[in-house]
């Protein structure tokens, strides 16, 4: 009885202790502290909040250990993220209401059908690339697999309002699933073997025609990385403890070595435009991933790659159209458009913003 009592108040003292302590740390520090001009402008109780938020001792280490325990009993964790099973981290973007009119899956259409005509002008052909969610491919993670259904019915929307419109596309659906390892299991993004298989799947499809250059993959030595999906459960150092740990990838390059009309090798390539090009999200960008390599590879033609990191499907694609120059726009362009931000309410803020309007 007497240790239960012990252990019950330890934790009170404990906190008012660190309390007392943090306090006398926080004002004796260099940081300058709240106006008192702030309490007649009512401003006073931002500033003391954005004090402690920014300034108070061992804060990143708190919130660290919180976010671990909170993840260990609950399987929980902040604002951002879904925590499934088996350690495995989802992007809470992947749970938002897939209602068809919530989405604005129309005005999104009306868009690439934009972008389509824009490109048929400068003798381009528009190629969709719809990848599905993480949350559908790796569904037997999720402690509720509805949310999964749901996100796969858009999937299932978007493709068929695509045929209806003639888009020319790609169902990445198939290969995904077949992968051992598409994603990774605390990242949002795929692997290189989910990238691959989704490369080749587009070359296989017969809606891009094969090139005749030959390349040769070189492989990079591998890296370790944490998941870009721990920072929304705990600290970098805390993950391995609750059991989310480094994730590992071999990212290569695929190197040109392509045999001219005389014979030698052309390592450059042919002049002129590029006759592809990829545009896309991080999935297509960030070159850990290696999904530029894996295309040349399986189409046996070098790639130009627009992609961008942060900002989604719908703004590279819109930069793209502005900087290029119709004397060297490629045969064809290549769409990575993860469904996930089919749901995002800021998806066409990009084209809203430059236009003064919802319209594109």
């Amino acid at each position: 009885m007497f240790i239960d009592k012990t252990i019950k108040l330890a934790a009170p003292v404990a906190f008012f202790g660190y309390a007392v302590f943090a306090n006398i740390a926080l004002f004796q520090s260099d940081v300058e502290g709240p106006k008192l001009d702030g309490l007649v402008k009512g401003g006073f109780t931002q500033e003391v909040d954005t004090l402690y938020r920014a300034n108070l001792p061992h804060r990143d280490l708190a919130v660290g250990w919180v976010g671990a325990a909170r993840y260990l009993v609950l399987n929980e964790g902040r604002d951002g993220v879904v925590a499934g099973a088996d350690g495995w981290l989802f992007s809470a973007e992947e749970f938002r209401p897939q209602d068809p009119d919530i989405i604005r899956l129309e005005a999104t259409l009306d868009y690439i059908v934009h972008v389509q005509e824009q490109l048929a002008t400068m003798g381009s052909e528009l190629v969709l690339v719809p990848l599905p969610a993480k949350t559908e491919v790796n569904q037997t993670h999720l402690t509720n697999s509805a949310p999964a259904m749901q996100i796969a019915g858009t999937y299932d929307a978007f493709r068929d309002a695509l045929k209806a419109r003639g888009i020319p596309h790609v169902d990445a659906r198939p290969a995904l699933y077949t992968t051992r390892a598409a994603f990774f299991q605390t990242d949002t993004h795929w692997t290189a073997e989910g990238a691959q298989a989704v490369a080749q799947t587009i070359a296989a499809s017969g809606v891009i025609d094969h090139g005749t250059d030959t390349f040769t993959r070189m492989d990079h030595a591998p890296i370790t990385f944490t998941g870009d999906l721990v920072s929304f459960v705990t600290s970098e150092n805390l993950a391995p403890v609750v059991g989310l740990g480094v994730e590992t990838i071999t990212p290569y390059i695929a190197e040109m070595a392509t045999k001219n009309d005389t014979g030698a090798i052309d390592l450059f390539g042919n002049d002129g435009p590029a006759q592809l090009v990829l545009v896309g999200t991080s999935y297509s960008a960030n070159p850990n991933w290696s999904f530029v390599e894996a295309l040349k590879l399986a189409l046996n033609q070098d790639i130009v790659n627009y992609a961008k990191e942060g900002q989604g499907p719908i703004a590279p694609m819109q930069a793209y159209l502005e900087t290029l120059d119709p004397e060297e726009a490629s045969r064809v362009v290549i769409w990575e458009f993860p469904v996930r931000y089919l749901s995002d309410p800021s998806l066409m803020g990009s084209v809203s913003n430059k236009n003064g309007d919802d319209n594109v």
